[in-house]
């Protein structure tokens, strides 16, 4: 009697235990935080990041890629950034200069144009702000990035086509799944990222190192986030396959 196999689990506790099995997880997501907080080295963590994905996708999520090749490392995650600029920063930046325009003509307008100066910019900065938070929740970026890995080609996952592809059926059901799943491994981050501001509003001997320090730590943590947000995409795109082909 032929069994059917059991569609891959979208589980937030596999992702996180596929991460740990590597027992020096936390040493490179300190030394990755560390390489992203000189900026410089911000594409370094994002190649690390990416060649997780490429090795999930392989079938060897475990261990961690190694320190290697730094050039090459460093161009993948070039790539790698510039799927989130196009589908989460961009909108953003056209946001703020709607804003710069719009502030303008209506400076420019005289009283009336002042006068609606405080209601239209906070709109329009509320609507770009609703655009990014929107292509989070569609999980646009992952998806990106796993048609990167997939097919190789920078060109096709920064265009619409992606879009349409994760709000089609089933991509978009599952990869809502995995976003759900995965907004608990931004809680570290957070709270890091908390603890940096509440250090900047004081005033004590050695804030900056204690800033600098609780930076370093929110990019330690951005970087353990996007690991697990890797097995959690790895396993949506299973998923996918295998509603696609009915198993």
């Amino acid at each position: 009697m032929n069994r059917q196999r059991s569609a891959p689990a979208i589980s937030l506790r596999d992702a996180v235990a596929t991460v740990h099995r590597d027992t020096h997880w936390w040493r490179k997501c300190l030394g990755y935080g560390a390489l992203a907080a000189t900026g410089i080295g911000l594409p370094l963590a994002a190649g690390f990041v990416l060649e997780s994905l490429d090795n999930s996708r392989r079938g060897y999520p475990t261990p961690l890629p190694p320190w290697g090749d730094p050039s090459l490392r460093f161009l993948s995650g070039l790539l790698a950034l510039l799927i989130d600029f196009a589908f989460f920063i961009l909108p953003l930046l056209i946001g703020l200069l709607l804003i710069v325009c719009v502030g303008l003509a209506l400076l420019l307008a005289g009283p009336p144009g002042a006068a609606a100066t405080p209601l239209a910019l906070p709109f329009i900065a509320l609507l770009a702000g609703a655009a990014s938070l929107t292509m989070f929740c569609c999980s646009v970026a992952p998806a990106g990035r796993l048609r990167f890995a997939r097919e190789g080609r920078i060109e096709d996952a920064i265009t619409a086509e992606t879009l349409r592809w994760v709000l089609g059926e089933p991509q978009r059901g599952v990869f809502l799944r995995a976003r759900l799943a995965s907004l608990p491994a931004y809680l570290p981050a957070l709270i890091a990222a908390s603890a940096t501001y509440a250090l900047a509003r004081l005033s004590f001997p050695g804030q900056s190192a204690a800033i600098a320090a609780a930076s370093w730590l929110t990019l330690a943590a951005l970087v353990y986030a996007h690991l697990v947000v890797v097995q959690l995409y790895v396993a949506a795109e299973r998923v996918i396959q295998q509603v696609r082909i009915g198993v």
